[in-house]
Protein backbone atom coordinates (compact mmCIF):
# COMPACT_ATOMS: atom_id res chain seq x y z
CA UNK A 1 0.00 0.00 0.00
CA UNK A 2 2.66 2.33 1.09
CA UNK A 3 4.24 1.89 -2.44
CA UNK A 4 1.76 3.10 -4.29
CA UNK A 5 1.33 6.67 -2.07
CA UNK A 6 5.23 7.17 -2.53
CA UNK A 7 4.61 7.60 -6.38
CA UNK A 8 1.08 9.43 -6.23
CA UNK A 9 3.20 11.76 -3.49
CA UNK A 10 6.34 12.21 -5.63
CA UNK A 11 4.22 12.55 -9.13
CA UNK A 12 2.51 15.40 -7.11
CA UNK A 13 4.94 17.35 -5.60
CA UNK A 14 7.36 17.20 -9.58
CA UNK A 15 3.60 18.56 -10.90
CA UNK A 16 3.55 21.40 -7.69
CA UNK A 17 7.30 22.41 -8.93
CA UNK A 18 6.47 22.49 -12.60
CA UNK A 19 3.46 24.67 -11.90
CA UNK A 20 5.57 26.62 -9.78
CA UNK A 21 8.73 26.67 -12.10
CA UNK A 22 5.26 27.81 -14.97
CA UNK A 23 3.82 30.88 -13.04
CA UNK A 24 7.49 32.43 -12.69
CA UNK A 25 8.63 32.39 -15.98
CA UNK A 26 5.35 33.46 -17.66
CA UNK A 27 5.48 36.19 -15.09
CA UNK A 28 9.10 36.91 -16.38
CA UNK A 29 7.44 37.09 -19.58
CA UNK A 30 5.26 39.40 -18.92
CA UNK A 31 7.37 41.80 -17.34
CA UNK A 32 10.16 41.78 -20.05
CA UNK A 33 7.37 42.77 -22.46
CA UNK A 34 5.96 45.55 -20.07
CA UNK A 35 8.80 48.17 -20.97
CA UNK A 36 9.49 50.12 -17.54
CA UNK A 37 8.04 53.84 -18.03
CA UNK A 38 11.46 56.09 -17.63
CA UNK A 39 11.72 58.48 -14.61
CA UNK A 40 13.21 62.09 -15.04
CA UNK A 41 14.41 64.21 -12.78
CA UNK A 42 12.88 68.03 -12.44
CA UNK A 43 15.94 69.39 -11.44
CA UNK A 44 16.88 69.02 -14.93
CA UNK A 45 18.29 72.78 -16.88
CA UNK A 46 17.16 73.53 -20.10
CA UNK A 47 20.89 72.53 -21.88
CA UNK A 48 20.74 68.86 -20.28
CA UNK A 49 16.75 68.87 -21.41
CA UNK A 50 17.81 69.39 -24.65
CA UNK A 51 20.59 67.04 -24.93
CA UNK A 52 18.32 64.30 -23.91
CA UNK A 53 15.60 65.02 -26.91
CA UNK A 54 17.62 66.19 -30.04
CA UNK A 55 18.55 62.83 -30.99
CA UNK A 56 14.91 61.64 -31.23
CA UNK A 57 13.98 64.97 -32.66
CA UNK A 58 16.67 64.80 -35.52
CA UNK A 59 15.52 61.40 -35.96
CA UNK A 60 11.59 61.81 -36.51
CA UNK A 61 13.29 65.25 -38.67
CA UNK A 62 15.24 62.85 -41.05
CA UNK A 63 12.04 60.50 -41.59
CA UNK A 64 9.21 63.38 -41.48
CA UNK A 65 10.43 66.67 -42.44
CA UNK A 66 9.48 67.99 -39.28
CA UNK A 67 12.42 70.96 -37.55
CA UNK A 68 13.67 68.95 -35.05
CA UNK A 69 14.04 72.84 -33.63
CA UNK A 70 10.72 72.97 -33.88
CA UNK A 71 10.17 69.82 -32.03
CA UNK A 72 12.90 70.62 -29.36
CA UNK A 73 11.12 74.23 -29.06
CA UNK A 74 7.43 72.41 -28.64
CA UNK A 75 8.82 70.13 -26.15
CA UNK A 76 10.72 72.52 -24.10
CA UNK A 77 7.39 74.91 -23.98
CA UNK A 78 4.78 72.36 -23.32
CA UNK A 79 7.02 70.44 -20.28
CA UNK A 80 8.92 73.54 -18.34
CA UNK A 81 11.94 72.02 -20.40
CA UNK A 82 11.09 68.77 -19.12
CA UNK A 83 10.36 69.80 -15.28
CA UNK A 84 6.58 69.56 -15.52
CA UNK A 85 4.94 66.59 -13.44
CA UNK A 86 3.45 65.61 -16.93
CA UNK A 87 7.06 65.28 -18.65
CA UNK A 88 9.38 63.94 -15.59
CA UNK A 89 6.71 61.12 -14.39
CA UNK A 90 4.28 60.69 -17.37
CA UNK A 91 7.05 60.97 -20.35
CA UNK A 92 4.33 63.17 -21.83
CA UNK A 93 6.50 66.19 -23.30
CA UNK A 94 3.62 67.91 -25.37
CA UNK A 95 0.23 67.75 -23.51
CA UNK A 96 -1.32 65.41 -25.30
CA UNK A 97 -4.94 64.96 -24.61
CA UNK A 98 -5.49 61.16 -23.77
CA UNK A 99 -7.58 59.34 -26.85
CA UNK A 100 -8.70 56.41 -25.31
CA UNK A 101 -9.10 55.06 -21.69
CA UNK A 102 -5.79 53.19 -20.97
CA UNK A 103 -2.40 54.56 -20.45
CA UNK A 104 -3.86 58.21 -19.25
CA UNK A 105 -4.00 60.78 -16.32
CA UNK A 106 -6.00 63.40 -15.06
CA UNK A 107 -4.37 66.65 -14.39
CA UNK A 108 -4.82 70.48 -14.72
CA UNK A 109 -3.84 72.43 -17.65
CA UNK A 110 -3.96 75.88 -18.69
CA UNK A 111 -5.95 77.16 -21.54
CA UNK A 112 -6.39 80.09 -23.48
CA UNK A 113 -10.07 80.50 -23.72
CA UNK A 114 -12.07 83.76 -25.56
CA UNK A 115 -8.82 85.56 -24.43
CA UNK A 116 -8.83 84.34 -21.13
CA UNK A 117 -6.63 82.13 -18.94
CA UNK A 118 -7.98 79.09 -17.29
CA UNK A 119 -7.40 76.20 -16.02
CA UNK A 120 -9.19 72.90 -16.54
CA UNK A 121 -8.63 69.28 -15.72
CA UNK A 122 -8.15 66.59 -18.65
CA UNK A 123 -7.42 63.45 -19.43
CA UNK A 124 -3.33 62.90 -20.34
CA UNK A 125 -1.42 60.53 -22.50
CA UNK A 126 1.13 58.82 -20.51
CA UNK A 127 4.31 57.15 -22.33
CA UNK A 128 7.26 55.07 -21.43
CA UNK A 129 9.92 57.50 -22.41
CA UNK A 130 10.49 60.71 -24.01
CA UNK A 131 11.18 59.40 -27.61
CA UNK A 132 7.34 57.77 -27.38
CA UNK A 133 6.71 61.10 -26.72
CA UNK A 134 8.69 62.76 -29.28
CA UNK A 135 7.11 60.23 -32.04
CA UNK A 136 3.66 60.78 -31.03
CA UNK A 137 4.24 63.90 -31.59
CA UNK A 138 5.74 63.39 -35.10
CA UNK A 139 2.41 61.08 -35.56
CA UNK A 140 -0.21 63.73 -34.91
CA UNK A 141 1.90 66.64 -36.87
CA UNK A 142 2.20 64.21 -40.11
CA UNK A 143 -1.41 62.26 -39.52
CA UNK A 144 -3.51 65.41 -38.54
CA UNK A 145 -6.72 66.11 -36.56
CA UNK A 146 -9.56 63.63 -36.96
CA UNK A 147 -11.36 66.40 -38.28
CA UNK A 148 -8.66 67.36 -40.64
CA UNK A 149 -5.68 65.35 -41.49
CA UNK A 150 -4.21 67.41 -43.19
CA UNK A 151 -3.78 70.39 -40.25
CA UNK A 152 -0.38 70.71 -39.79
CA UNK A 153 0.79 69.65 -43.23
CA UNK A 154 2.20 72.93 -44.19
CA UNK A 155 4.85 72.29 -40.30
CA UNK A 156 6.69 69.29 -42.73
CA UNK A 157 7.33 71.40 -46.12
CA UNK A 158 8.16 74.60 -44.70
CA UNK A 159 11.34 75.48 -45.43
CA UNK A 160 12.24 77.58 -42.15
CA UNK A 161 11.50 76.79 -38.62
CA UNK A 162 9.94 80.19 -38.65
CA UNK A 163 7.53 79.14 -41.09
CA UNK A 164 6.78 75.68 -39.78
CA UNK A 165 6.31 77.34 -36.52
CA UNK A 166 3.65 79.73 -37.92
CA UNK A 167 2.21 76.48 -39.77
CA UNK A 168 1.39 75.42 -35.98
CA UNK A 169 0.17 78.42 -34.89
CA UNK A 170 -1.79 78.66 -38.24
CA UNK A 171 -3.34 75.08 -37.65
CA UNK A 172 -4.76 75.59 -34.43
CA UNK A 173 -1.88 73.58 -32.21
CA UNK A 174 -2.08 75.19 -29.23
CA UNK A 175 -5.04 78.02 -27.75
CA UNK A 176 -2.02 80.51 -26.80
CA UNK A 177 -2.12 83.36 -29.24
CA UNK A 178 1.56 83.95 -29.03
CA UNK A 179 2.64 79.88 -29.98
CA UNK A 180 4.42 80.51 -33.27
CA UNK A 181 6.35 83.89 -31.50
CA UNK A 182 7.41 81.69 -28.50
CA UNK A 183 8.93 78.91 -30.39
CA UNK A 184 11.08 80.93 -32.53
CA UNK A 185 12.16 83.00 -29.26
CA UNK A 186 12.86 79.63 -27.95
CA UNK A 187 15.07 78.23 -31.05
CA UNK A 188 16.67 81.48 -31.04
CA UNK A 189 18.15 81.86 -27.33
CA UNK A 190 18.60 78.18 -27.01
CA UNK A 191 20.33 77.86 -30.72
CA UNK A 192 18.01 75.13 -31.70
CA UNK A 193 18.39 75.49 -35.27
CA UNK A 194 21.48 73.59 -34.62
CA UNK A 195 19.96 70.53 -34.40
CA UNK A 196 17.63 71.48 -38.24
CA UNK A 197 21.25 69.93 -40.24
Amino acid sequence: MQTKRKPLIIGTLISGILLVLLAVGLYQLHTRQQPQRERHSTDITVQQFIKQVAPAAQREQKKYHIPASITIAQAGLESDWGRSKLAAKYNNLFGIKANGKSNRVRMYTTENVNGKTVKVKQYFQTYNSWAASINAHTQLIVNGTSDNHARFRAVQTAKTYRQAALALQTGGYATDPDYASKLIYAIKKFKLAQYDK
